[in-house]
């Protein structure tokens, strides 16, 4: 019994001793009046707003300006740790388990984080922070991300009225909003899930090891990033069948996501997915400063992003800069600055 307590024990020492060993950055002088500005972003290890970080660095470098990346900026926190100019937190394990072991000592200045946290922010229904109505878009650029839901092929699952009709013991990965959605439309509750002897919750960890049924989620992509790489794992080890929604169905769950839209995934995406898919899709990376950011640091921003957007093809993630779209992001106020850099060369009119 002593065997496991020593395990943890020394599981933990060394969370604490990497932990304590977190090395905090003085960058010096800092912000926009310096060129030197600190921008939220995220790891360097396929994080998609540490690679959209890394690119707006390059992408400011002509224009004279030296971007500071802060690699533990991501999450929820890059709002508001911009409206306020607020320090970067402490690292924490997850920064840790992404690579991340530095701290920039400089507040933040500028950011990028998804379309809809963008939102959610200015709004106040980011986790119930906010709402941060000083935030102001620079660009936006899209990156998709699909909605799918897949059960082992062995289970012999096609539709969730089997599940019903058939009682069956199903562990399911994750409990989130669209998951809840799609068992009430079938009158499944989860108190039935368990008492058929199956599972909620089922952690992507314990699905990499095997132990689930079906899995879903808005994050199926190809990418190996952090955040996606377990679509494209488990659709390599194990046989996956793709589940297809009723359209009714999939407006529940797209009134529960801002920026969901009626999309058809491919042929191929995944290995598993064998005939195109209806479902839903989100796209759109913000990269948003503040309301008090000069006007020409913004132009700057809008016009360097712009330029240089040929280089997003080389990225992981699939980004594609759209003039039409870069300077919208729902009802997010395009900064001044921006938006006199898109009327110039006629994306807004």
């Amino acid at each position: 019994m002593k065997r496991p307590a020593t395990i943890i024990n020394i599981l933990v020492l060394g969370l604490i001793i990497s932990l304590s060993a977190q090395e905090d950055i003085d960058v010096g002088k800092t912000g926009w009046d310096v060129k030197r500005p600190v921008m939220a972003a995220a790891c360097d290890n396929g994080c998609p707003w540490g690679e959209l970080g890394d690119y707006v660095k390059d992408a400011m470098k002509p224009y004279g300006y030296s971007v500071i990346l802060c690699r533990n900026c991501n999450r929820w926190y890059g709002p508001g740790l911009v409206s306020g100019h607020d320090y970067p937190p402490p690292l924490d394990e997850i920064n840790l388990e992404d690579g991340v072991n530095m701290r920039v000592d400089a507040p933040v200045d500028f950011g990028v984080t998804s379309s809809a946290m963008l939102s959610s922010a200015y709004h106040n229904t980011l986790a119930n922070k906010g709402p941060y109505r000083n935030l102001r878009l620079i660009a936006k650029i899209e990156d998709p991300f699909y909605f799918l839901i897949a059960a082992r092929k062995e289970s012999g699952i096609k539709d969730f009225k089997y599940i019903k009709e058939q009682h069956l013991s199903v562990r399911i990965v994750g409990t989130d909003r669209s998951m809840m959605a799609i068992l009430k439309y079938y009158g499944i509750t989860a108190e039935d899930i368990q008492t058929w002897g199956g599972k909620m919750g089922v952690s992507i960890g314990d699905a990499l090891k095997g132990d689930f049924d079906i899995i879903s989620g808005f994050l199926a992509s190809p990418a190996m990033n952090p955040e996606s790489a377990y679509w494209t794992t488990l659709s390599q080890k194990f046989d996956l069948y793709f589940l297809e929604l009723p359209e009714d169905l999939l407006k529940l769950i797209a009134e529960q996501n801002v920026d969901a839209e009626f999309v058809e995934v491919q042929n191929s995406l995944l290995r598993g997915i064998h005939r195109r898919i209806k479902t839903l899709g989100r796209s759109g990376e913000a990269i948003f400063a503040r309301d008090d950011t000069p006007e020409q640091a913004a132009y700057d921003l809008a016009k360097a992003i712009d330029e240089r957007h040929g280089a997003l093809k080389w990225f992981i993630r699939i980004y594609t800069y759209d003039p039409k779209t870069v300077w919208k992001n729902f009802d997010v106020p395009l900064h001044p600055g921006a938006e006199k850099y898109y009327r110039e060369v006629g994306y807004m009119k």
